[in-house]
């Protein structure tokens, strides 16, 4: 069957064009039309990587003062295929912004509506690089942060620096309409952060199972990692403790009772093993018993 054309999976939501024609109407809809051009173009950069890497684009959502990329498989992905095709959103802006400025003599334009574009490429670019859920920033800081406290809490961390981030942002558009001005793009982009952020969907355990399946793949193309040691209560679920683990590191479980006396030590294959043999919520210390 034939794929159809990206361009053409591109869609806009009624709410973008409630705010375009109110933008028209108050006299800015150039302003309108060329963050309309700088979006689709960010977002259909993602599509096009995603593409390139094999991954099915269901849609390209086109929102006011934002956009969504639907790519199926993106999240079972190497983490490395997740973050090009994060990073080439924002890159993208960049690209265009630099040619604006370095070709603005030449072309046919109007300079006022060139540098507009330059502006709000940039300005796109810049805020996607945020690290907070659900902008591209986001999904490189959830990356990196798995590394050092692992999936659950990086997950949390991102998501809560997106809420943070809007309510911000909100407050801010208030502020600046006390003081008479009116900052209408400021607020609807705090609402559309705000609800992508509260949105944005729990994959720690997703990623967890992702990760673990990668991770023979991943000791032989990095044949040294670094010991990572946890101390656990024995009735913890097997789930619990997978949960904090980092990626590219081994770990090493010390089982503790009540009354933190060492029941022994599991290895981490014994916890994948015990996870595919008995499921999540067998208490650890089950295992010491069975080694």
């Amino acid at each position: 069957m034939r794929r159809k054309a990206l361009w053409r999976r591109v869609r806009l939501n009624p709410l973008f064009v409630v705010v375009l024609a109110l933008y028209w109407v108050a006299g800015y809809g150039h302003q309108m039309a060329i963050a309309f051009l700088a979006v689709t173009l960010h977002e259909l950069t993602h599509a096009v990587v995603a593409d390139l890497y094999g991954l099915d684009i269901e849609r390209i959502e086109i929102w006011p003062f934002g956009g969504m990329a639907r790519i199926h498989g993106l999240d079972s992905q190497d983490p490395y295929v997740e973050t090009m095709v994060a990073v080439s959103g924002p890159l993208l802006n960049f690209f265009w912004a630099a040619f604006a400025w370095a070709f603005n003599r030449i072309l046919p334009f109007n300079p006022q509506y060139v540098t507009l574009f330059i502006e709000t490429n940039l300005a796109i670019g810049a805020l996607n690089l945020l690290p907070v859920a659900p902008l591209d920033g986001g999904r490189l800081a959830r990356a990196y942060l798995q590394r050092t406290v692992g999936y659950q809490e990086s997950e949390r961390r991102v998501r809560e620096g997106g809420l943070w981030l809007a309510r911000l942002l909100f407050a801010a558009s208030l502020a600046m309409l006390a003081f008479g001005r009116l900052e209408l793009g400021v607020g609807i982009f705090a609402a559309f952060l705000y609800w992508g952020a509260f949105k944005s969907p729990h994959q720690a355990p997703y990623l967890i199972i992702r990760d673990l399946g990668q991770r023979l793949l991943g000791f032989q193309k990095r044949p040294v990692w670094t010991v990572e040691d946890f101390a656990v209560r024995g009735d913890l679920a097997i789930s619990e403790v997978i949960r904090v683990m980092r990626p590219l590191k081994y770990h090493r479980v010390v089982v503790l009772d009540e009354k933190m006396h060492r029941l022994g030590i599991l290895y981490e294959e014994a916890l994948l093993q015990a996870l595919g043999e008995h499921g999540p919520q067998l208490p650890i210390r089950e295992l010491l018993s069975n080694d």
